[in-house]
């Protein structure tokens, strides 16, 4: 189904219990609701919808096109279709089915100037994949940073920003249908001068009740992607629906090679492109190339040991101005979504 700049929201669910939460569904994004009552709306409606929420028993009008995106499946979480991976159980995953909407709606029109989408992955402990997403922003400028990374500590210390107000995770209202704009949502996060806004975890001492989740990320990666560079500091698993690039950061070692080859497996299952950074030091048990061979992608930079710098990313951050192998690391991972 092709992308469309429609505010309509389609609902064609037959089964009358599932009917009225699917409606109540779609009146909460404030967005006009079409009730296609018979095959002839729905087809004449889907095409040019923002979303469509429709059960098993309407699908197959749709054909092809109801795994589309913005279809949604729906079903009575009391029913064995709710078990389905490819379908919303109501009324329980209604909150999911809001953010997914939400997200749609705050996706660019088709051709229109957008921005970018990066994720960076760590396929081994230590690798500096924070580092690397931290200074990916720094040398982007005006750029988004999303931690993702629930045990990393926070990037808000490796940028200086633990004591600065704004929002963290579990802080962030996206409202009812999930749409907050680019502007609305860096305001309310801690920026640093050189224009590169965080959203991290919250600092804590007691247990956290907050569970960040694939949808919460997805969201926050569409609202700020409409324009300059995203970069989401995550694990696989939190990968965002709208990604441009995934960045494996690895060592030169066999297990870490194995480890990314899973990895790029995963993405390219998922539409996305990936490629290698790899993490230099005293020893390598893999060329550059062997590591290419292993992992079925391309190295695209790599980070040599800088001296003094554990000292410095824990005594002050990360500074303003690069090393020069990390700045040249970065500047080639932008230049691959150039």
């Amino acid at each position: 189904m092709k992308q469309t700049n429609s505010s309509t929201i389609v609902v064609a669910v037959a089964d009358p219990t599932l009917h009225a939460e699917a409606i109540h569904i779609a009146a909460a994004t404030g967005r006009q609701v079409i009730d296609a009552a018979d095959d002839t709306q729905l087809t004449r409606h889907a095409s040019k919808a923002l979303a469509v929420l429709i059960d098993d028993l309407r699908a197959s009008t749709l054909g092809p096109i109801a795994r589309a995106p913005n279809v949604f499946a729906v079903a009575a979480d009391t029913t064995p279709a709710a078990l389905r991976d490819d379908v919303y159980a109501l009324p329980a995953q209604a909150a999911d089915v809001l953010r997914g909407i939400g997200a749609l709606s705050l996706a660019p029109p088709s051709g229109a100037e957008d921005g970018k989408v990066i994720a960076v992955l760590g396929a081994c402990g230590g690798a500096g994949a924070s580092v690397l997403a931290a200074s990916v922003c720094r040398a982007a400028k005006d750029a988004t940073l999303v931690d993702a990374q629930r045990y990393s500590g926070g990037l808000d210390l490796l940028l200086g920003l633990e004591h600065t107000p704004g929002a963290r995770w579990g802080e962030v209202d996206f409202g009812a249908g999930g749409a907050v704009s680019r502007a609305e949502l860096r305001g309310a996060l801690p920026t640093t001068d050189d224009g590169i806004a965080l959203l991290t975890f919250p600092r804590t001492s007691v247990a956290d009740p907050f569970r960040l989740g694939a949808g919460e990320v997805s969201t926050v990666a569409a609202a700020s992607s409409s324009a300059g560079f995203t970069v989401v500091d995550a694990p696989l698993e939190l990968l965002p629906d709208r990604c441009d690039l995934a960045v494996i950061v690895l060592r030169p070692e066999l297990r870490a090679a194995a480890a990314a080859a899973r990895m790029v497996a995963e993405c390219k299952a998922a539409g996305v492109a990936s490629v290698l950074v790899l993490r230099q030091g005293a020893w390598a048990s893999l060329e550059p190339g062997q590591v290419e061979d292993t992992a079925k992608a391309t190295v695209v930079g790599q980070l040599q040991d800088v001296r003094g710098l554990t000292k410095q990313l824990d005594q002050s951050g990360l500074p303003v101005k690069l090393p020069r192998t990390i700045a040249r690391a970065a500047e080639a991972v932008l230049g691959e979504v150039a």
